[in-house]
Order: C-alpha cells, then sequence, then structure tokens
C-alpha cells in the first residue's frame, strides 16, 4: 500500500517545486505603461484631479533566494484645478517620478513565495501652474514635491498553471519632504521651501503573469495613497520687508489605475 503512493508524492512534489520555481523572484528587466486617475487635495480648500499616463521601468537581479531590484516610474498628468478661495484652472500639466532601490528574499511556501523586501525611495511632483490664471484671476505659480522615503513591503508569486498571480502591498515610511513654491513668479522676492516631517503612504497592486514567445506579460491594477501632515513654517518677503510665514497644509493623493508590464 505505501509503494502505491509513491507515484503520488512524487507527482505533489513535482507540481510543488515546479509551482515554487515559476513563482519566485528572477532577473531580468521589466518595463511598461501605466494609466491611471490622478487626485492631490488639501482637505476643504484645493485638488487638483484628472488622468496620468506613465511608464514603469525595473532590473532585477536574482542570486539564490536574495534578490536587488532599482526601479522607476515616471508619468505624465493633465489635471483640473479647483479651490474654494481662488477658482479653477483647467488642464495644468504635472510630472512625477519616483526612484526606489529594494533588497528581499524568496521565501517558498509550498507552490507559493513570498518575498519581503525593504529599500529607499524618492519621489518627486513638479506642478507646472506658472503663467496661468483661474477663473478668479488668481495667478498660478509652478510648486516642487520631493519625497523621501523607507519601503517596506511583500509580494506573492502564486502558481495557477500557465498562469502566476502577483498580488503585492506596501507601507512606505516617510522620512522627508521638501516642498518648494516658486511664488516669485508672482512678485515676492524669493521662494519658499518648506520642510515635512510627517506623513506615509502605501500602494498595492495586482498582477497576472503568463508567458509568451516575446517574454513573460503581466497585467492588472494598482493602487497608490500618499498622506502628508502639514509643513513646518517659512517666511515670505515682498519687496525686501518680510510679508508672513507660510506653510504647506495636510494633503493625500491617490493614484488608482491598471498597468502592463513585459518581462525580458
Amino acid at each position: 500500500m505505501t509503494q502505491r503512493w509513491r507515484p503520488w508524492l512524487a507527482a505533489v512534489l513535482f507540481c510543488l517545486i515546479s509551482g515554487a520555481a515559476a513563482a519566485q523572484t528572477r532577473s531580468g528587466f521589466e518595463l511598461g505603461p501605466e494609466i491611471y486617475y490622478y487626485a492631490y487635495r488639501e482637505p476643504t480648500f484645493v485638488a487638483q484631479t484628472g488622468p496620468y499616463i506613465g511608464v514603469n521601468g525595473s532590473y532585477t537581479h536574482a542570486s539564490g533566494a536574495w534578490f536587488v531590484t532599482g526601479n522607476a516610474i515616471a508619468g505624465l498628468g493633465y489635471l483640473d484645478y479647483g479651490s474654494t478661495g481662488t477658482g479653477r484652472i483647467h488642464g495644468v500639466w504635472n510630472y512625477t517620478g519616483d526612484l526606489r532601490g529594494l533588497v528581499g528574499r524568496d521565501l517558498p511556501l509550498g507552490g507559493w513565495v513570498a518575498s519581503p523586501y525593504i529599500g529607499i525611495g524618492y519621489r518627486l511632483l513638479f506642478d507646472q501652474a506658472g503663467g496661468r490664471n483661474s477663473t478668479t484671476g488668481a495667478a498660478g505659480y509652478d510648486r516642487l514635491s520631493q519625497y523621501f522615503y523607507i519601503p517596506l513591503g511583500f509580494s506573492l508569486g502564486i502558481d495557477a498553471g500557465d498562469w502566476v498571480f502577483r498580488p503585492s502591498a506596501e507601507y512606505d515610511l516617510f522620512i522627508h519632504g521638501i516642498q518648494t513654491s516658486y511664488i516669485s513668479e508672482v512678485g515676492f522676492d524669493s521662494d519658499p521651501v518648506n520642510q515635512q516631517t510627517h506623513g506615509y503612504g502605501v500602494r498595492a497592486a495586482f498582477l497576472a503573469e503568463t508567458r509568451t514567445d516575446w517574454g513573460d506579460i503581466s497585467f492588472g491594477p494598482f493602487f497608490r495613497y500618499w498622506n502628508i501632515g502639514s509643513s513646518e513654517t517659512a517666511t515670505l518677503a515682498l519687496r525686501g520687508t518680510p510679508a508672513f510665514t507660510v506653510f504647506e497644509p495636510a494633503n493625500n493623493t491617490v493614484e488608482a489605475g491598471a498597468t502592463l508590464r513585459w518581462r525580458f
């Protein structure tokens, strides 16, 4: 009776081992487009919303169970600005970038692979409202946001025959932010720089991957979110005289959409 079960046991072990191999992190490049909805809000005061397109690229080097990944994300948005105090502006160009270095380890769990990771990240946003006027006549100005953060996350590789499902979740530990407002474009003496010290980010994705003649193709939805607290104050001068102090209000950003990736 025991001998009868040996072929079945061998088949099960083969499926588990081959499934883990298909689901584990592999060396190579990954590149593809993103399309998503973008919403930046300062609660009860300002909102910028609209469509975004982007590209997400990375390179991974895997050695044994360990892997190192460099990831870059760039995006371009065409947003509508609205404020309870200064009116509306239609069609403001926004540019985003994200650079990340990650290190992690694959942990086989039967036919699944769990891959926790940690890293360092830098995000920027450039809001090109300079030279524009709102519906109330208020003058717009350019803004640059910079975030430094530590990504803490994990992904799963779940083998399902010809497909591998790769859900992932991440918490972004906010280290520091720098907000530069180019108010000199509207007549002030200098451009205030506000320091940001409180906040966090989260992101998640669910990608389905399959092998083709041109390499592995994956696609699926993703979600990214930032919640940043009020900044420290900075002094704003007008005609050589300190006029008043300014700060960057608490704000949150949502990016929700879908991506297509090609691994080669």
